[in-house]
């Protein structure tokens, strides 16, 4: 038995020293006068004259694979084994060097995170500060924080722009403008304001016009991080001469603004739908070269 087995591996020796060699990178054979001097590898699972390579092909494949991704694994196309790679041993100060490296390319992820988690924190917490001194006050907005509790307006604070920005995404317009067409038929005061919506459309197809529901959202971050503001400005304007305190200002200038705002919105939205309501395809106008062909 063992005789037959030294016999195959002897055999199998042999045929692959004597089959002709092809690289599958430069598509070379070791039967070129080049040839003489460059080192072949059989570096996968592949049996037959593909599954030699030049060792120097193999690094350039290899390399061009590592310059797509560092951490995948170099193999084989055909059969998909992993290849061996090994390299020179380097000295024990080098080794804790690159151990360094990765362990440092492992955490920067992580800590580039919470930079960025405690960056947006502290800017919420500062703005829901400026916030409050807008619309309370100066002096009445320090008081007030000075006698609450540090971990509370901790917890407050930064909630400011995140109440404002999802109260913002309540689009209670188009739902009033839609209340409002349902219904401007049937209650004579809204017939009278706003008897455009009693116009029949050209198209029957465009009865159900559909709102356009993007929300866009640079704009509306900014409108509300800017509504404190605004609500401080509109209210100063309007009840500067009034007994009112700097809050109970602020909170009217605000929902004056929103007010307005909404109204003017409600008729430019019901505008838009009464224009697509009017859509229609016209004939295409035919010049005199066109008629005369």
């Amino acid at each position: 038995m063992e005789n037959e087995n030294i016999g195959q591996h002897s055999s199998s020796c042999s045929q692959e020293s004597s089959e002709q060699k092809h690289c599958w990178v430069c598509f070379g054979t070791d039967e070129d006068e080049y040839e003489t001097n460059r080192d072949w590898v059989s570096p996968c699972k592949c049996r037959g004259s593909t599954r030699w390579v030049h060792q120097s092909c193999v690094q350039r494949w290899v390399d061009e694979k590592l310059k797509e991704n560092l951490s995948i694994k170099a193999h084989c196309p055909q059969c998909h084994t992993q290849y061996i790679i090994v390299y020179d041993e380097v000295n024990c100060l080098v080794r804790i060097l690159n151990k360094l490296d990765k362990t440092a390319n492992q955490l920067c992820p992580f800590l580039a995170a919470g930079v960025v988690v405690s960056t947006l924190y502290w800017s919420a917490a500062s703005y829901g500060a400026i916030t409050m001194m807008q619309v309370m006050g100066e002096r009445e907005a320090i008081t007030m924080m000075e006698n609450t509790d540090s971990y509370m307006l901790l917890l407050v604070l930064p909630s400011i722009p995140l109440s404002l920005i999802l109260c913002k995404t309540i689009n209670w317009e188009e739902t009033l403008l839609l209340f409002v067409q349902r219904y401007t038929s049937h209650i004579p005061l809204l017939r009278t304001i706003m008897p455009s919506f009693l116009c029949e459309p050209i198209n029957s197809s465009a009865n159900t016009v559909q709102f356009n529901s993007v929300v866009n959202p640079t704009t509306t971050l900014c409108a509300a991080l800017l509504l404190p503001t605004t609500a401080t400005v509109v209210g100063n304007l309007l009840f500067n001469n009034s007994s009112y305190s700097y809050l109970q200002k602020t909170i009217l200038g605000g929902l004056v603004y929103i007010t307005v705002k909404g109204v003017f919105r409600i008729y430019q939205r019901q505008h838009n739908v009464i224009k697509e309501k009017t859509r229609k395809v016209i004939d295409y106008p035919e010049t005199d070269s066109e008629e005369s062909n």
